[in-house]
């Protein structure tokens, strides 16, 4: 196999990771498609919660896609090949450790969540929405920028389509309950 052979799969291996172009990515995580207004709260944050796990789906093919075109770099020794996605895989940590400390320490406070305490501390679905908000945001805008900056000639594919959901009846996606627990039970005693 050719070098200019084996760059043209490696293009279209990261091509097909990546599966999802910025446009789909930010029409599918933004959280404004969750209405907050005269909806139950718990349906709110689940809304909110799919379009998180959306985007760090979209995140997870977007790092990737980076991978296999950094391995596509034919015109790089292997050694410089290896050097970068060790690189970038070590900053793409270093992302998801400020990210996980932004959206669960700093995220709290923004918006409505500190008007709503329990006892001094911040609580209620007002935390939650903030959190899950803020990790939205920071994964499509890191999505955004790793399909631009490593995007191959032609751009990103669009997603493929999502596979239809099994209807809630349909006894071969049920699941099975968990076993009862078995020996005895154990008991803490709390001293005043």
């Amino acid at each position: 196999m050719t070098d200019r052979s084996r760059l043209g799969l490696h293009l279209l291996a990261a091509s097909l990771l990546l599966g999802l172009g910025s446009a789909a990515a930010s029409a599918s995580t933004d959280p404004a498609a969750c209405r907050r207004e005269h909806a139950e709260p718990r349906a709110y944050l689940d809304c909110l919660a799919a379009l998180q796990a959306a985007g760090e789906s979209a995140l997870e093919r977007s790092v990737a896609g980076v991978l296999a075109t950094i391995e596509a770099r034919a015109d790089l020794q292997p050694a410089q090949r290896r050097r970068w996605s060790s690189l970038f895989e070590e900053a793409q940590g270093r992302f998801v450790h400020w990210r996980n400390f932004e959206c669960q320490s700093i995220a709290p406070f923004e918006g409505e969540g500190p008007k709503q305490s329990i006892g001094g501390r911040l609580g209620g679905s007002g935390v939650m929405e903030q959190r899950l908000i803020c990790l939205i945001g920071l994964n499509g805008q890191r999505a955004r920028d790793l399909e631009t900056r490593y995007a191959p000639e032609g751009g990103w594919p669009p997603a493929p389509p999502a596979p239809p959901a099994a209807p809630a009846g349909d006894p071969s996606t049920a699941t099975a309950p968990p076993p009862a627990p078995t020996g005895a039970p154990r008991v803490i005693l709390i001293a005043p």
